[in-house]
């Protein structure tokens, strides 16, 4: 999107998760939430908020 300021990503294409998870995309998503480091998300999120209030 423009004009967005990315917090954090997750890629669901098929090339991102199928070698690893198959079709179970549902899992390889449960497993991204699993291993994110929230404080990093969580400063990004500070740091748009300041630059866009």
């Amino acid at each position: 999107l423009w004009g967005s300021h990315p917090i954090l990503a997750l890629d669901v294409w098929e090339h991102s998760y199928y070698h690893d998870y198959g079709p179970a995309r549902g899992d390889f998503v449960s497993a991204f939430f699993e291993v994110v480091d929230w404080d990093e998300p969580a400063a990004r999120y500070d740091q748009a908020v300041e630059l866009f209030e």
